[in-house]
């Protein structure tokens, strides 16, 4: 039991603390066992973060927005509390992985690490180590803030036995464990419970079936609830009272205060994703685009990825590796000509020179050129929809109607011969 010991609490003989605040009475019970002679100063004030979650909620989706999710998407929220058990001790490239198999247009990765695997690594080699995973499109919380707001934000939550985890469960949020140590666990607390009710991820198995199977039938997660305050929503009431008196003051007439996660305060760390593999089917007129980051390899075990596929990278990107494999450059206005890319890498199909308020112009090897237009607002810029032409070949269309995620997007091309 962390914090409810002899070494915690007493010095010389005496208990030291003049309140102890538990959030439950059954810790109140684990202490009497422990340290009998600390009961008087036990104070059960229930979970003052719980609370403040549950008054959230209603800010969810605006929580999304600053993830950048829509109503459609899927917000997938990985939790990491720290040292060598937890999941991203044993499993750091979980990340990588789930970012490998889940397209980028109907789903949103996030990830919050506990401060201590920052401040112990240092904020610099968290950055390289997720460095990839940045430029495949993951949202990284920093340590200080946001990690509460993008929990609500969350449609699915993979965690360890770390208390973020266990918040998840609590607030009824489709919950798999990566890893769960048992012998670290009270198993009569909420973290206990949550072991005994949520469903383990299991890295050699592909990953997004797992996730959809969470989400279409959770598990109640009542006793982690139960668990996690025995005062739901009157941990602020509690706590003022508790305050006062130990300042041997009086206690205010007006309501206690619980304020609500402010939305601006979550700003995860994220990059443009500027590499990605493309798949694209002809289906009702339309053309349905599909994408994948390359940054990132799926892992074993993962879906075989279709043949039919093209890889598209942006001129400046890190990965030189991955230009001589692109059917698609994307290359600024003032960057290399068409001509010098195509002369360069001869797999490439088509250059996409980025112009501005969201147009592109597409070039081809046979020196057609396009200038392409989003006639219909779409969700990304026109160089992502752009790379869907490579479907018709040799040839531009005037028009192309393109499918990204949720949203169907028309394009409409004034083309010229070279």
């Amino acid at each position: 039991m962390y914090g409810l010991s002899d070494q915690s609490l007493v010095r010389d003989g005496v208990v030291v603390p003049s309140a102890i605040v538990l959030s439950h009475v059954a810790e109140l019970d684990r202490l009497a066992e422990a340290v009998p002679e600390a009961v008087p100063a036990a104070v059960v004030a229930g979970d003052p973060c719980y609370d403040r979650l549950i008054a959230s909620l209603p800010a969810r989706s605006r929580y999304r927005e600053n993830l950048g999710a829509d109503e459609r998407a899927t917000v997938v929220f990985v939790s990491s509390t720290w040292g060598p058990n937890s999941l991203f001790g044993r499993s750091p490239e979980l990340i990588s992985g789930l970012l490998a198999e889940l397209d980028l247009d109907h789903h949103v990765v996030c990830a919050a690490l506990h401060p201590n695997v920052w401040y112990a690594h240092g904020p610099a080699q968290i950055r390289l180590w997720l460095a990839d995973c940045l430029r495949a499109g993951l949202r990284l919380v920093p340590p200080a803030a946001g990690w509460q707001q993008a929990l609500l934000a969350a449609d699915v939550v993979v965690g360890d036995h770390g208390a973020v985890t266990g918040y998840a469960a609590a607030l009824g949020l489709p919950t798999l464990l990566a890893t769960f140590p048992e012998d670290d666990v009270v198993a009569r607390s909420a973290i206990g419970a949550l072991g005994r009710s949520a469903p383990r991820l299991d890295p050699r198995r592909p990953l997004r079936p797992q996730l959809r199977s969470a989400m279409a039938s959770p598990p109640s997660h009542q006793s982690v609830r139960d668990l996690t305050t025995s005062v739901p929503g009157d941990s602020a009431r509690l706590l003022r009272t508790a305050f006062y008196r130990l300042m041997n003051l009086p206690e205010p007439d007006t309501g206690p205060v619980l304020p609500t996660y402010d939305a601006a305060a979550l700003t995860p760390l994220h990059a443009d994703v500027e590499a990605w593999w493309a798949h694209t089917h002809e289906s009702a007129g339309q053309l349905r685009l599909s994408r994948r980051p390359a940054d990132v390899t799926p892992p074993p075990g993962s879906p075989t990825e279709s043949l039919d596929r093209h890889l598209v990278v942006a001129a400046g990107h890190p990965r030189h590796d991955l230009y001589g494999l692109a059917a698609v450059v994307v290359v600024r206005q003032d960057g290399s000509t068409p001509a010098d890319v195509f002369a360069d890498r001869p797999a490439c199909r088509l250059v996409v020179q980025r112009r501005e308020h969201g147009r592109c112009q597409v070039f081809t090897r046979d020196g057609a050129s396009a200038d392409v237009r989003v006639a219909e607002p779409g969700p990304v810029d026109a160089t992502v929809y752009a790379s869907a032409l490579v479907a018709a070949g040799h040839g531009l269309p005037s028009r192309v109607v393109v499918v990204l995620g949720s949203h169907a997007t028309t394009l409409d091309l004034d083309a010229t011969s070279g």
